[in-house]
């Protein structure tokens, strides 16, 4: 969807801009019509060059290379550099073009456009009695502003262009999160989980089981932080625990016998907040995949270490020894999503390292809160 829209922009800038360079080279020719219709178009298509030449080198090298990476004295110096070297090139490109007209209407009876009338109706030459340091001085000024114009406009469009493309970035990176998240959401209970979980409720009712109101109310958290806390940007790590602590609780009453798992917090500050639901998709492959309740030494660790300025999460498990080879990918569709959430939640600020080692498999993650 981004790369789409990223390319209709250019492609939209390509059309439009040729257009804008046209109308400036009209302008141009306009203005110096008086003088001459073919020498006028001549001059305005140097200038116009000139003109693209310092926006384009500006907008394609000095402003990505070196302003917009914090280099301002190399941007200054190059820009200066750049413009005075324009300025002198193309002065002396528009003096010898005037000079080259003038030589090919240099016949004394020959009469040119450029001879003017001036207010008192007395006709003289337009470059005749004109002192040739005047001329240059002129010129130069002229193309000073047309070039220091050019590339100040420049240097405008390309922050404006680049803080619209931001903005469009931005809202599309919420529309996706929104959508990943919904769709995140929805996957959030395992459908086999909770059947599991309602089937071993019902059956701690049937045997009286004194255990029976605590699981119905620690099943109604889970929902309930599913349904409500999955929606916010950032909740408490303390509410997160809680709700692990409850899926655990529910692994433990499915498999009953050989459920050798172990979760260990060290958390080092309060409150911490990270992004909602991050973890169980990894607890939930580690369990589908260690065979724990199985026995055969099978087993899932837990580790949560977190202060405010980072938290690592990291489980290791077992591997089953049968069926590996029908498994040769560990990163499930819940992995997956939720390593774009932290792209998206967290960019340049986690890294994930996942270990398929012959025994075991580890998932180790490591997110920078500030």
């Amino acid at each position: 969807m981004l790369g789409r829209m990223f390319s209709g922009k250019f492609k939209k800038n390509w059309v439009i801009e040729p257009f804008v360079w046209l109308a400036v080279l009209l302008l141009l020719t306009l203005s110096n019509i008086s003088v001459d219709v073919l020498l006028a178009f001549e001059i305005s298509s140097a200038l116009t060059f000139g003109m693209f030449l310092l926006t384009w080198v500006n907008r394609g090298l000095l402003l990505p290379r070196f302003l917009l990476n914090r280099k301002l004295a190399w941007y200054m110096l190059l820009s200066l550099l750049l413009i005075a070297g324009a300025i002198m090139l193309f002065s002396e490109l528009e003096t010898y073009l005037v000079d080259s007209y003038m030589v090919g209407h240099a016949e004394p009876e020959a009469w040119s456009p450029l001879d003017c009338t001036l207010p008192s109706a007395e006709s003289k030459p337009f470059f005749d009695e004109t002192p040739k340091s005047t001329v240059a001085g002129t010129v130069q000024l002229k193309i000073s502003i047309l070039f220091l114009g050019s590339f100040f406009v420049s240097t405008l469009f390309h922050y404006f262009q680049k803080e619209r493309a931001d903005e469009q970035m931005r809202m599309a990176l919420l529309q996706e999160k929104t959508e990943m998240e919904l769709k995140f959401l929805k996957s959030q209970i395992n459908p086999h989980f909770l059947f599991n979980a309602l089937n071993n409720i019902y059956s701690m009712v049937y045997m009286g089981d004194k255990n029976a109101a605590d699981s119905v109310l620690a099943l109604s958290e889970m929902l309930r932080y599913v349904t409500d806390e999955s929606g916010s940007d950032k909740i408490n790590l303390a509410d997160e625990i809680t709700y692990l602590d409850n899926y655990l609780d529910f692994q433990r009453i499915r498999y009953e016998k050989d459920f050798n798992v172990t979760f260990e917090k060290n958390i080092q500050a309060e409150p911490i907040f990270i992004s909602p639901m991050l973890f169980q998709p990894f607890i939930e492959n580690a369990f589908k995949h260690s065979g724990v309740g199985s026995g055969q030494g099978s087993y899932v660790n837990i580790l949560l270490d977190a202060n405010r300025e980072r938290v690592r999460f990291s489980v290791v498990n077992s591997k089953r020894k049968k069926k590996q080879e029908a498994q040769p990918s560990r990163m499930g569709v819940g992995m997956v999503n939720v390593q774009k959430r932290l792209d998206l939640l967290y960019p340049n600020h986690y890294e994930l390292k996942v270990e398929d080692e012959e025994t075991k498999f580890t998932v180790d993650l490591n997110i920078q809160l500030q």
